[in-house]
Order: structure tokens, then C-alpha cells, then sequence
């Protein structure tokens, strides 16, 4: 039997003579009497055990969780490593146009080649992060100029998030679940509605979902 399933037995057994030596010594005033040296014996047997396997129950939990723990970061650095898609940087920088009455979406940076011959596409960089400590994005609508787009994403929590961006269910680009990091997305999209998910299992279910409109 294994640490887990001795502790158990260990700890039944004990409820069972606590109960046990309760009743005779309900019954009989002369309990324990000589049997005292035997019974103190008896629990100290199962106490110990209980403790010893209780310990060696946790460490083993403990072990198992952090091999988890340690394949998972393999996994994200070997996702990290095989994504080509570097961060927008300087999107940041690039100053709306003067003039422009229209009101820019929370999170939304443009950037692109101002005054190039042929207009280059549009380029936009949004941030997104995961709620700390619920199934939520902080965010449940984005907007965009179509072309290439780009997520900053942020994931504070422990528990693994990512985003997935799709199209009638299809996806159109993302990135495999990081825990307590960023990541950056990026696709080229043409003028739309998208739909952008954390792919981990449940999480869209439980509200880790929102609608990116691409104009």
C-alpha cells in the first residue's frame, strides 16, 4: 500500500479504538486497570505511524507537484524559443495623427510608416493581461485598424493562460499557456469580427473570452 492509503488506516484505526476504549471505560469503572500499559502502547503505535506516513505522504505530494511544475516551464521555454513573432517595439512611441477626432480603444498603440509611398497597413499593438486571481481577462472588447496586430499579453497568475485569436471557431493565430509572464502575439487581419480565447480547457467556458473588432 502506498503512503497515502497506510495514513488512512492509521487514522481509522485510532477513531476506532478511541471509540472503543470510550465505551469500556464507560462500562466499567475498573477499565483500563492492568491493560493500561497495553492500551497507552496501542495508540502510541498508530499515532506514530499516522504522523510518519502522513509526512511521507506530503513530501511525495510535494515532489510530484514540483516535476510539474518543472515540465510545464520546459514546455513554455520550448514554446518561447520556437515563436518567431517578436514584440512591436516602439509602437509605443508613434504619435496619433494631429487632427484625429476618433477615440482610440483602451490598450491601443498605432504605429506604422507615416507618409510612405503606397500607405503601408496599419499597425496596432493592444495589451491584455489575465485576472490574478479568477478565470477573466481584464478586458472583454478590442479594437483594431486591420493589418498586422499585435498582443501584449501579461499573465500574473500561477495558473496557465494564453490567448488563441479565432474565427468561427477557427484559429487564426496563438500561443501555447504561460503562468506568471508575458507573451506577444501577432496575426495579420483583414477588416472583421474575431473572437480572442484563453485555449486551456474551461477557461473560455468560464468567461475567458472576448470579441476583437478589426475595422
Amino acid at each position: 500500500m502506498d503512503n497515502e492509503t497506510l495514513f488512512y488506516v492509521c487514522g481509522g484505526v485510532l477513531a476506532v479504538s478511541a471509540i472503543v476504549v470510550t465505551f469500556l471505560g464507560l462500562k466499567s469503572e475498573k477499565f483500563p486497570g492492568r491493560a493500561l500499559p497495553l492500551v497507552v502502547v496501542w495508540f502510541a503505535v498508530f499515532v506514530i505511524g499516522a504522523t510518519t506516513f502522513a509526512v511521507r505522504f506530503s513530501t511525495e505530494e510535494a515532489e510530484h507537484k514540483a516535476h510539474e511544475l518543472e515540465l510545464a516551464n520546459e514546455k513554455i521555454e520550448a514554446a518561447e524559443g520556437d515563436s518567431g513573432d517578436p514584440a512591436d517595439i516602439g509602437s509605443e512611441e508613434s504619435a496619433p495623427e494631429e487632427g484625429s477626432q476618433e477615440e482610440e480603444p483602451v490598450g491601443e498603440v498605432e504605429g506604422g510608416s507615416e507618409g510612405s509611398e503606397g500607405g503601408a497597413s496599419a499597425e496596432t499593438t493592444l495589451e491584455l493581461a489575465a485576472d490574478e486571481s479568477a478565470l477573466a481577462f481584464d478586458k472583454t472588447e478590442l479594437e483594431a485598424k486591420a493589418g498586422k496586430i499585435t498582443i501584449d499579453f501579461d499573465n500574473p497568475s500561477p495558473i496557465p493562460h494564453n490567448v488563441v485569436i479565432e474565427e468561427d471557431g477557427k484559429e487564426l493565430a496563438g500561443f501555447e499557456p504561460i503562468t506568471e509572464g508575458k507573451e506577444t502575439l501577432s496575426a495579420e487581419l483583414e477588416a472583421g469580427t474575431y473572437t480572442f480565447i484563453c485555449s486551456v480547457p474551461g477557461h473560455a467556458e468560464a468567461g475567458m473570452e472576448g470579441t476583437l473588432k478589426v475595422q
